[in-house]
């Protein structure tokens, strides 16, 4: 019994030692992939000017591996042979990180390494518990073992966590949208056209909710960029994946091609989204009874029994002890 208790405390603080380790390796990972790919490039570009010296080659940037054309993580190998294997896998985690409000080329490569090192950590904590401690365990079972639970936990664990962030970020958008269509009601009514009145929405939401704020501003730059105005709304729809922001994208993009009016349609919008609003308060505040039952049944209920009968548990005793 006792040895049990100490593998499981063994594996528990194991895991405590793996959430604190992560962030940092991850950050010391990140710094030595970098100097080993900038002391390769400073390696080429002396060979390159040895060679343009002699006449034989010219120098250019594809050459040292600042062009930011070829493959999806540029010199890695091992994440390109991933990336041509696994296509679907590789356009997942894009859409992803999108969601999660993460746009930049270089996340993408952040990501897949969050992967490999959550990976490697999880299969040297399974190896050295299932080797080290008394498990009956051959050393390939435990090897075999680690890898399984590597690849399957460390993909997971780094999608659970996007998951999350992703989901915080569309209950953020969530919580802005009727704001969004009372400012683009009043817009449309002050005689601006969508792009304008999309644009000074942003501008407003940007101090009370900068993450509607940030895919406004992008949207606006989308619709003078792209003459679609449908594939503008179906990006924002992705970014977003928020079902009021669909309903909103959808009216917007009828209204834009059948040239109904913009502020009927909106005014529609704005009373559901009030009315979804008011249901989700009373829903919660529906639930607060149920959710406070053990609250109360462990904190305040406790309390109240010993102010009560703490005076008369003690009045007995000492008449008890005075007989």
């Amino acid at each position: 019994m006792r040895e049990d208790l100490l593998d499981i405390l063994s594996v528990f603080l194991a895991f405590i030692v793996f959430l604190i380790i992560k962030p940092y390796a991850n950050v010391w990972a990140t710094q030595f992939i970098s100097k080993v790919r900038l002391a390769t490039r400073i390696k080429k570009v002396g060979v390159q000017s040895e060679k343009n010296e002699d006449g034989v080659e010219d120098l250019d940037d594809e050459s040292i591996g600042l062009s930011k054309k070829g493959p999806t993580f540029g010199d890695n190998a091992l994440f390109n042979f991933i990336a041509e294997k696994n296509p679907e896998y590789i356009e997942n985690m894009k859409q992803l990180l999108i969601k999660a409000g993460r746009r930049d080329d270089a996340d993408l490569e952040e990501f897949m390494k969050s992967k490999f090192i959550s990976g490697l950590s999880l299969f040297m904590i399974f190896f050295l518990l299932t080797w080290t401690n008394d498990f009956d365990m051959p050393l390939w079972g435990a090897a075999l073992g680690g890898i399984v639970v590597g690849v399957i936990g460390g993909d997971r664990l780094t999608d659970l966590n996007m998951e999350f962030e992703s989901n915080r970020r569309k209950e953020e958008i969530d919580r802005g949208v009727p704001d969004l269509v009372d400012l683009l009601v009043i817009c449309a009514e002050s005689g601006l056209d969508l792009n304008s009145s999309i644009r000074r929405v942003a501008r407003e939401m940007r101090t009370s909710n900068p993450t509607l704020a940030d895919e406004l501003s992008l949207t606006a730059i989308e619709m003078e960029m792209i003459p679609d105005h449908k594939q503008v709304f179906t990006n924002l729809e992705n970014r977003t994946d928020c079902l009021e922001i669909k309903t909103i994208s959808k009216t917007l993009s009828q209204s834009i091609e059948y040239g109904s009016s913009l502020g009927a349609s909106l005014k529609d919008i704005a009373i559901e989204s009030r009315q979804k609003r008011m249901l989700l308060a009373e829903e919660k505040a529906a639930k607060a009874p149920t959710l406070l039952t053990l609250p109360m049944m462990f904190f305040v209920m406790p309390c109240l029994f010993i102010v009560m009968l703490g005076p008369v548990i003690i009045g007995m005793i000492n008449s008890f002890s005075a007989k």
